[in-house]
């Protein structure tokens, strides 16, 4: 059974250890067969560290989530509350990152944890939820698609390594 618990801004430093590795281990497991073992080691080096984990969990205006299986970190999640950098007709918030071991693809992992995240930007008060996805990343989009989630335009690329890989900036309604 998967629990997961909010990652509150006070309890930053006693969780950001947490956060770097489980950045690593899936950023690995999603990237681990488009990158070389050097570049993803690189961009964890630079990416993944704990001083950049307990500022994205201290920073204002985003929160955190993490997902565990029998007392394992398994994922995560971060939202940050700002506006889409397109036009929406309500308020919205960004699912900055949404991630999952590979032991739990296809075990709901990743929906429980969209659905927490969901629910949470909801009771603020915003109607949509908007993302970046990097265009390669076929697995996630299929995930998006099913969450309903639109293509509202392009997205910054994304640079691991030397690779600078296309995204697309995909939206919905909550």
């Amino acid at each position: 059974m998967i629990a997961i618990r909010n990652i509150e801004r006070s309890e930053a430093a006693n969780h950001a250890d947490e956060l770097a590795d489980i950045w690593k281990k899936t950023f690995q497991d999603a990237y681990g067969d488009v990158f070389t073992p050097e570049a993803i080691k690189a961009y964890g080096d630079e990416h993944h560290t704990l001083e950049e984990a307990e500022r994205w969990l201290t920073m204002p205006g985003t929160r955190a989530a993490m997902a565990e299986r029998d007392g394992e970190v398994v994922g995560f999640y971060i939202v940050r509350y700002v506006e889409c950098p397109v036009f929406l007709p309500a308020a919205s918030a960004e699912l900055k990152q949404i991630y999952v071991r590979a032991s739990e693809f296809g075990q709901g992992t990743a929906h429980e944890l969209f659905e927490h995240a969901r629910a949470r930007i909801k009771g603020t008060g915003r109607g949509w939820m908007w993302l970046f996805v990097a265009d390669f990343n076929n697995r996630a989009k299929r995930f998006y698609e099913k969450l309903d989630f639109a293509r509202i335009g392009p997205g910054p690329a994304h640079t691991v390594g030397a690779e600078k890989l296309p995204c697309s900036l995909l939206a919905r309604c909550l």
